[in-house]
């Protein structure tokens, strides 16, 4: 009698199915150099048009935005645009960024064949979670995960951020920035994690077509010197001197037989004014506030902290648009030549203010020295016709200006 085994192999025991890649030869220095000229232009070169598309729909409105905002940030009222200036600059360059870095990594997943294997791609996780408050989440299906880093993240940012008011607002917006690079890194390696298990299913070549072109670390460095430079502009606001009240506690203002002397040896400024003339130095944004004793003529010399974004020329229509905004003010901007104040190059702003019956005539000396602006403000009486009521108020102003030391 014969019998029949039947040798039934456990389910572990039996093989994985195993997919061939297909390779679609990609170039990847071509996918990245029009991708340098036209974010999105790689993703197209490459098949992918929904991504090639909504980089286009993004990115090229926020540039043209972020150079609109610029512009109105040189405008007298351009502080009101500063935060929609910053929101729309930090989407374009991290998206110019991506796109760049995704159409080269794509040509060489294409030309590899590993590209149709990967379902969500992780370079598109993290720069949705570098953008938004964890919408890289939701591409991946991490929905709970998602909701909670959205809403968490808004409350951080209004209970917490906000409530730091010791807290610089660039070191505030800097911790946000890292916040955002740690989520965008973590999506990221939840893509990569699902990507590995599926390619582990693949089988590979024993020699895998090569995308011919630039090495990975051309684009790479290029990303990484982009982002430094954007993180650099956002620390730059952690060293803007807070001129919200000047440091006075040691400064002496003596009196000599040419005058009154200011000096504040901390912060590297003095003057010296006519012996006619007195010096007070209690306004707690100003240096210090000069006056003749005859009241025809006063000085003022204060500094404020200058964005490097803005140069001299924006501050002559701030001063315009602060006069228009005072009652009872009529004033307009007569001249603006260049100077010298203290061996800075400088800005001679000349006004014409009439404030009630007073007809006042205004010199506004602007010299820049790092992330200051030194603004020396005299101020003389004048006749109806534009004239001085008293000329010898120029040669005393004269004298203060020649007189005037600020930090080299």
């Amino acid at each position: 009698m014969s019998s029949l085994s039947l040798n039934l192999a456990s389910p572990t025991d039996r093989p994985s199915p195993m997919f061939a890649p297909q390779s679609v030869v990609k170039n990847s220095t071509v996918a990245f150099l029009v991708s340098l000229v036209g974010p999105g232009a790689g993703q197209f070169y490459c098949g992918k048009t929904s991504r090639g598309l909504w980089i286009l729909a993004v990115f090229f409105p926020s540039l043209v935005a972020t150079v609109y905002f610029t512009i109105e940030l040189r405008a007298p009222e351009g502080q009101a645009y500063a935060l929609f200036w910053g929101i729309l600059f930090r989407i374009t360059v991290f998206l110019y960024i991506f796109a760049f870095l995704d159409a080269f990594f794509t040509a060489r997943e294409m030309t590899a064949g590993t590209d149709a294997f990967i379902a969500e791609s992780p370079r598109v996780a993290a720069i949705l979670n570098l953008l938004t408050r964890g919408f890289g989440y939701f591409y991946l299906g991490q929905r709970t995960l998602g909701f909670a880093v959205f809403v968490g993240l808004g409350i951080f940012q209004r209970a917490v951020l906000q409530s730091m008011t010791s807290v610089p607002g660039a070191a505030a917006e800097l911790l946000m920035e890292f916040i955002l690079i740690g989520l965008a890194v973590h999506a990221y390696e939840i893509a990569r994690k699902h990507e590995r298990e599926i390619l582990a299913t693949v089988q590979l070549p024993a020699t895998a077509p090569v995308s011919a072109g630039l090495p990975a670390a051309v684009p790479v460095t290029l990303a990484l010197i982009l982002s430094a430079a954007y993180l650099a502009l956002i620390m730059v606001g952690l060293f803007m001197p807070d001129y919200s009240h000047v440091e006075q506690s040691a400064v002496p203002v003596s009196r000599d037989a040419q005058g009154s002397v200011y000096m504040n040896s901390e912060l590297g400024v003095n003057f010296r004014v006519p012996n006619s003339w007195t010096v007070t130095h209690d306004e707690p944004t100003y240096f210090a506030v000069a006056i003749r004793s005859d009241h025809v003529c006063s000085m003022d010399l204060r500094p404020i902290a200058w964005t490097p974004l803005l140069g001299l020329d924006a501050y002559k229509g701030q001063i315009a648009y602060q006069l228009s905004k005072q009652p009872r003010v009529a004033a307009r901007v007569l001249s603006d030549q260049p100077t010298v104040l203290s061996t800075l190059p400088a800005r001679d702003i000349l006004l014409s203010v009439k404030q009630g019956e007073a007809l006042l005539i205004e010199h506004d000396v602007i010299a820049r020295k790092g992330l200051t602006l030194y603004i020396l403000g005299t101020y003389s009486l004048a006749n109806d016709d534009g004239t001085e009521a008293a000329p010898s108020c120029s040669s005393d102003l004269r004298f203060v200006r020649e007189h005037l030391v600020l930090p080299h």
